[in-house]
Parts: structure tokens; C-alpha cells; sequence
């Protein structure tokens, strides 16, 4: 009765697609800087405050995920990782709530998307198990969420420096010292 047990458990081993915790990381990314721009906006208020210190929670979070995800060659905690991918999605639209959310739409559609993304991927993974990552397919994966993530961090800073009359502040560059 035990070896049908332990060949039940080995069989539920969830294994999400390579790509899974790439994009895990994209989302963890985009969510820190959602984060980090709604606590030092220029026009962050209290709900934005507390809305930020949830996102970069949950982005180090994600980050964390990903790389145990990487590193133990399965999908630790697949349930709480479904919920937490929810949770940054809900995350990242209760900012379009605040002026710094409203001005980095195109980091909230990211981290909407990414959260999705990682929320399919992880529940195709416990159903339909992968097979090993190869190399290839962490690179081609790491490229498209580069593609994805780095507008959407400028549109973080561009949300951070966005003034009341709905101008960007200039970002000092500190020539000449």
C-alpha cells in the first residue's frame, strides 16, 4: 500500500514549462517597481503607500519563487504560486486607484499579463507535467520577457516623476561632478 502511495505522490509532482519561472521573475521585477514607484511618486498618498509596500512584497516574492522553481527542478508550492500570481494581478489593478498607477498603465498591463502568463503556466504544469528545461528554452523565454519587462520599467520611473499638472519631472543626471 505504501509503494502505491509514494508512485501516487511521484506522479503529482507538478513541473511547470521552463518558461514559467522566467516569467515569474518578469512579474516580480515589474511588481517592485510598481511598488517603488507608488511609495516615492511624487504624488503617492496613503493608499498608494500601502498598495506599493504589497507589490514589492510580492514581487520578492516572485523572485524567490522563480529561482526555487529553477532550482529544484519542479514548481514548489503550486497553489500558494496560482494565488500569489492572482493576488499580484489584483495588486496591479487596485493602483489604477492612484496617480502613480494611473501613469504606468503600461506596467500594470505587464504585470497583468505576466501574472496571467505565470497562472496558466503553473496550472498546465500540475496537470500536464514538462519535461526537462533545456538550455534554449530558458534563453528564447528570458528574451521575450526582457521584450515585456523593460518598457514597462520605464513606464514605472515615468510614473514615479509624474508631477500634479501631468508633467514628467526632469531626472537630474548629476553632470559635472
Amino acid at each position: 500500500m505504501t509503494m502505491m502511495a509514494a508512485a501516487s505522490t511521484a506522479e503529482r509532482v507538478s513541473r511547470a514549462s521552463s518558461w514559467v519561472p522566467v516569467a515569474a521573475w518578469g512579474l516580480g521585477l515589474v511588481d517592485i517597481a510598481l511598488g517603488a514607484a507608488a511609495l516615492v511618486g511624487v504624488q503617492a498618498d496613503g493608499l498608494s503607500r500601502a498598495l506599493g509596500v504589497l507589490a514589492v512584497v510580492q514581487g520578492v516574492a516572485a523572485l524567490a519563487w522563480g529561482a526555487a522553481s529553477l532550482a529544484l527542478g519542479r514548481t514548489p508550492l503550486p497553489r500558494a504560486a496560482v494565488a500569489g500570481a492572482a493576488a499580484a494581478v489584483a495588486i496591479a489593478v487596485a493602483l489604477l486607484a492612484t496617480a502613480p498607477g494611473r501613469a504606468g498603465i503600461l506596467a500594470i498591463m505587464a504585470a497583468t499579463g505576466l501574472g496571467v502568463a505565470v497562472a496558466c503556466g503553473i496550472v498546465r504544469g500540475t496537470r500536464r507535467p514538462s519535461r526537462r528545461t533545456s538550455l534554449w528554452s530558458l534563453m528564447a523565454a528570458a528574451a521575450v520577457v526582457t521584450l515585456v519587462v523593460v518598457p514597462a520599467l520605464g513606464a514605472c520611473q515615468g510614473a514615479a516623476l509624474l508631477d500634479a499638472d501631468g508633467t514628467v519631472l526632469p531626472v537630474v543626471t548629476h553632470e559635472g561632478h
